[in-house]
């Protein structure tokens, strides 16, 4: 019983200072802080990021809804000081309205000019293209790629490489 007791206590030890040795900068990486600071326009690695937001979940695993997702948020911005990892005031990281924002503001023009049924439809649409023409684009392409019956990996394949020929 205490071999087993002997041996958790070694593998949580093991495991805090794993997490420590992650958290904590080295002391060549003090030069690196501020060029990552004051280039924000980077992207982050997917991989990074992937494996960031795994151990941030794994750090509040017992927290759920509103609470782990302010926790996540926290967690991420920590891992990456000085990068603007998410939308802030309704406006993405390039400054284009977030599409809440943007479908937001449709629906009050809608309002506005007090549109209803198919013409409330259309405007709201044709107002959400114009102000997120690369969110249209992705719909387009996805409704194209199912409509070949495509699905999972194939699909998301058949976005990207659309969306991205619809861009450029």
């Amino acid at each position: 019983m205490s071999r087993t007791a002997l041996f958790a206590a070694g593998l949580v030890l093991a495991f805090s200072s794993a997490g420590l040795a992650q958290t904590q900068p080295t002391p060549g990486s003090a030069a690196a802080g501020p060029q990552t600071a004051t280039v924000s326009d980077d992207p982050i690695p997917r991989a990074a990021r992937a494996e960031a937001r795994r151990d941030c979940y794994a750090e509040n695993i017992a927290l759920s809804g509103e609470d782990l997702r302010r926790a996540m948020r926290a967690c991420m911005q920590e891992r990456f000081p000085g990068v603007q990892l998410y939308a802030a005031d309704g406006l993405t990281r390039d400054g284009r309205p977030t599409a809440a924002t943007a479908r937001a503001l449709c629906k009050q023009q809608a309002d506005e000019r007090k549109l209803a049924g198919s013409e409330r439809t259309a405007a709201l649409v044709a107002c959400f293209n114009e102000k997120r023409p690369d969110l249209a684009q992705r719909a387009e392409c996805r409704k194209e790629a199912r409509g070949k019956g495509l699905e999972a990996q194939a699909l998301r394949a058949a976005i990207a490489e659309c969306a991205r020929g619809g861009q450029g």
